[in-house]
């Protein structure tokens, strides 16, 4: 199946373009058909190392993914307990470890469909099983996970979201409760461009007699800057496909492994702020867009960033910068 290359926008895509511009490149234009057969080699490399991920990635995903699991197993008639959350993340941590560790010719031959971490295909010494440093890694997340899991369950600040009706649930991972098939991915457009927004819960209340609405944005990091962003972008989202009004709309990150919550109503002050910034990201993205469906373009126009730097000591595409 062919799919047409276009230019969209997301907040992680504009903070990989600020980040570095090589691996803006290697994400979006390298990688580009490398899916298919008889293209050269290196673009079928960028598509196999954007598939891989890293621990942390990992298990942030795994624990997004059990509490899906919680809201879905509720909206058939059932209370997943703390231990039964957890113990889902950790079995999915373990087994795309295991997979990563042992699996390296599935994920060359189905990227895609595989877990290939970065620790491993560079052969780092946080993943080296000959001493304590492999298992001491794993433990790391592992408490992560359960961390996560038990404020999840145990929060007095999410104990509501617990007793929602089906009915007042919106989205679960960007897709409507219950609905595992779905792959659609939420957007919205601005400016003439698709923007990708993906809220990893929301749902509609009554607050004083007036529908209010209420996203959710699961953390399993650190507070970035990067994050009270994001929430701007999904006032913009509730605002278009549920017609939200700003004063109805409350965002709040969620940062599971610390048991810290910071909520956001945005202003049509704010919003304009967030809305020139998006606008002023894709203009310095179209100015180097190019139809990668055509050709690989010229990777000089996107520089890479120092050596030294810490995006490029945990960058996926370290072999094709020959670093």
């Amino acid at each position: 199946m062919a799919f047409d290359h276009e230019l969209s926008w997301s907040v992680s895509r504009s903070g990989t373009f600020a980040a570095c511009k090589r691996r803006y490149y290697c994400d979006y234009y390298l990688s580009w058909n490398g899916w298919t057969r008889g293209v050269p080699e290196r673009r079928t490399q960028a598509w196999r190392l954007k598939k891989m991920t890293r621990m942390p990635m990992l298990a942030g995903d795994v624990l997004h993914q059990a509490i899906a699991e919680f809201f879905d197993q509720k909206s058939e008639g059932r209370e997943m307990l703390e231990d039964e959350l957890v113990g889902f993340a950790v079995k999915k941590l373990r087994e795309g470890y295991k997979q990563s560790r042992d699996g390296g010719g599935l994920w060359r031959s189905r990227p895609g469909q595989s877990t290939h971490l970065a620790e491993h295909h560079y052969h780092e010494a946080c993943v080296d099983e000959t001493t304590s440093a492999a298992g001491d890694y794993g433990k790391r997340y592992v408490q992560r996970l359960q961390e996560g899991g038990h404020f999840f369950m145990t929060s007095p600040e999410l104990a509501s979201l617990h007793d929602l009706e089906r009915s007042e649930i919106l989205c679960v991972e960007g897709r409507d409760p219950g609905d595992r098939a779905s792959k659609d991915l939420p957007t919205i457009e601005l400016f003439g461009t698709k923007v990708f927004a993906i809220p990893d819960f929301a749902c509609k209340t009554q607050v004083e007699g007036r529908p209010h609405y209420w996203i959710y944005d699961w953390k399993s990091g650190t507070p970035r800057e990067q994050d009270e962003f994001q929430l701007g972008v999904y006032t913009l989202y509730a605002m278009e496909k549920w017609g939200a009004q700003p004063g109805e709309v409350t965002c709040v990150d969620v940062y599971l492994t610390s048991g810290e919550l910071a909520a956001k109503q945005h202003t049509e002050m704010d919003l304009e702020a967030i809305l020139g910034r998006i606008e002023a990201s894709l203009a310095e993205m179209r100015a180097v867009h190019f139809d990668a469906g055509d050709t690989a373009g010229d990777e000089s126009c996107f520089p890479q960033v120092e050596q030294s730097s810490r995006e490029c000591r945990t960058c996926n595409y370290r072999e094709l910068c020959d670093r």
